[in-house]
């Protein structure tokens, strides 16, 4: 369809040429493989985020307290994820099924960072408890191996120290994202 538009004089609309690109989306859909392939994606994303967790987590205290702006592909907590939930379902222009989509993509996207998160091998999450099980195995395997007899199981509790320090960490930045999403919330741009 060609835009018309009123000449001051003219009477009539006059079709007029369109110079440009209009922007067209087509929902796709995918197998299996093309779901790992995602998977993997995602996964490698995740690791990434988690790497510079502390940095971005960081940069949204600084934004708390105004001295930088928060960056609107940051972290969020779940305060945040719940208001572009929110402003996502509220939103006009979007239809009805890509909101239903990009609902249950923001779902599915906290649940599997709190998965990968709960894998890093430190003490107070899954991942601390499965490194210290996998050097307990290792142990035994090099002992059987020597010929020394079994060295018994691996003390968990000598790490303590550590696991305090990470959920510490953990409470911390927990608290400055929920605070940063009520001062300086991401805002879903149209």
């Amino acid at each position: 369809m060609t835009p018309r538009f009123l000449d001051a004089e003219a009477e009539e609309p006059e079709p007029v040429g369109f110079l440009g690109v209009r922007p067209e989306s087509s929902p796709t859909t995918g197998g299996p493989l093309y779901t790992l392939e995602q998977m993997g994606v995602m996964t490698v994303d995740v690791v990434e985020a988690l790497a510079t967790l502390p940095a971005k987590v960081f940069d949204v205290a600084q934004a708390i307290v105004g001295l930088e702006e928060r960056d609107p592909t940051g972290p969020v907590s779940i305060v945040g994820g719940g208001r572009l939930a929110g402003e996502t379902a509220a939103h006009e222009e979007i239809l009805v099924d890509q909101k239903v989509m990009s609902l249950l993509m923001l779902i599915a996207g906290f649940n599997f960072f709190i998965g990968m998160f709960n894998f890093v091998p430190l003490l107070p999450l899954d991942g601390g408890h499965i490194a210290s099980a996998v050097w307990e195995a290792l142990r035994r395997r090099f002992a059987r191996l020597r010929g020394r007899p079994d060295p018994g199981y691996v003390d968990a509790a000598k790490l303590l120290p550590v696991a305090y320090v990470v959920a510490s960490a953990m409470l911390v930045m927990g608290v400055v994202l929920i605070v940063g999403d009520l001062v300086v919330p991401v805002r879903l741009t149209s």
